[in-house]
């Protein structure tokens, strides 16, 4: 399985610097174009997606359907899916984070009818809902077809659920399966495994899920040739980079942090399958977190893009306050505009 997770377009309320959460914030006129190029990137440099679920509300559905509208599989629709909406913010919906954790928080329980924030376990609820109800009987499908058939899947939601949805994921695959592409060792250094990085608009985490044939052990199954992204063909060990202070060909440990406690911990040595290795004591999870949980055993994953913005590059928001003004499916962008008019 290829798969990315993705952050929909900027919506009024992300310029506005306000928690949305479950309120139906619309896309702005740049979060469509950072959709539409999106759209464009995974059309041209990918293989064309098989499933597409996307949250209920409207900035995340619009910006599915625009990454939808590129793709040439035939009768590949929008599943929207209630579990991937945003968290729920409560009482501070509408209101800056500044409020919701200011020093009169204490005070803001006394309203009536205040409701809390989601609690992260209830997140954790949801995001493992999905996973088991949606995601991976995909995998369940590839594996009836002997590997021969690989799904694509795109997820469209949210910051905050697509971070629990990663970690409830990670917390199912097995020590030592998890490796990191070069271009994210080379460009963003130590791997926080829990906390990868914060989804920009339109953003994505980039994934490759393969079936490890277990006659060839730590080998990659025939699936799992060349599923690397263009400009990402290989893992790396980086136990052998070369870093800021240390000799050339010095070996330098593996970062790896804890979600916790926030201090270095190299892997396991004897986990390492020749390229950055993941031990299950890098995630730190208590024991209670993954009972009942299906754990992902003879599959191994490759961490191949994370917070991808390659499709955003030289786009720039329109001027006069219109890239910051909702969104109109009926409205054209100025380049549109004057092009039709040159045509007339």
């Amino acid at each position: 399985m290829r798969l990315f997770l993705i952050r929909h377009g900027e919506t009024v309320d992300n310029v506005a610097g306000i928690l949305a959460g479950r309120r139906d914030s619309a896309l702005t006129n740049h979060g469509a174009e950072q959709a539409r190029r999106l759209s464009d990137y995974l059309a041209e440099n990918r293989t064309s997606l098989t499933r597409i679920f996307s949250s209920t509300l409207q900035r995340a559905y619009k910006t599915a359907s625009i990454v939808a509208a590129k793709q040439t599989t035939t009768d590949l629709t929008v599943s929207t899916v209630p579990y991937l909406i945003e968290r729920d913010f409560g009482y501070y919906e509408g209101k800056t984070n500044r409020v919701r954790k200011g020093p009169d928080a204490e005070e803001h329980k006394k309203e009536p009818g205040f409701v809390d924030v989601e609690s992260k376990d209830e997140l954790a609820v949801r995001a493992d809902l999905f996973l088991d109800l949606h995601l991976l009987p995909l995998l369940d499908d590839e594996a009836e077809f002997g590997g021969a058939a690989e799904h694509v899947v795109a997820v469209v939601s949210h910051g905050i659920l697509l971070s629990s949805l990663w970690r409830r994921l990670l917390l199912r695959l097995g020590p030592g399966s998890v490796t990191v592409a070069r271009d994210v060792v080379s460009n963003r250094g130590p791997v926080v495994l829990a906390h990868l990085g914060g989804w920009s608009n339109t953003g994505f985490l980039e994934l490759s899920i393969q079936s490890v044939d277990p006659e060839l052990g730590s080998e990659l199954s025939p699936a799992d040739a060349g599923s690397s992204p263009p400009e990402s063909d290989a893992t790396v060990n980086v136990s052998t980079l070369d870093s800021p202070g240390n000799s050339p060909g010095e070996v330098v440990p593996p970062q790896l942090l804890t979600e916790s406690s926030g201090i270095e911990m190299p892997t396991d040595q004897s986990d390492v399958v020749g390229d950055v290795s993941v031990t299950k004591n890098a995630i730190n999870a208590e024991p209670s977190e993954k009972e009942g949980l299906r754990l992902l055993e003879g599959y191994r994953t490759t961490i191949l893009i994370v917070d991808g913005q390659q499709h955003l590059q030289g786009l720039k928001r329109q001027r006069g306050g219109i890239g910051r003004a909702e969104h109109d499916d009926k409205q054209q962008s100025m380049t549109s505009f004057f092009k039709k008019a040159r045509k007339d």
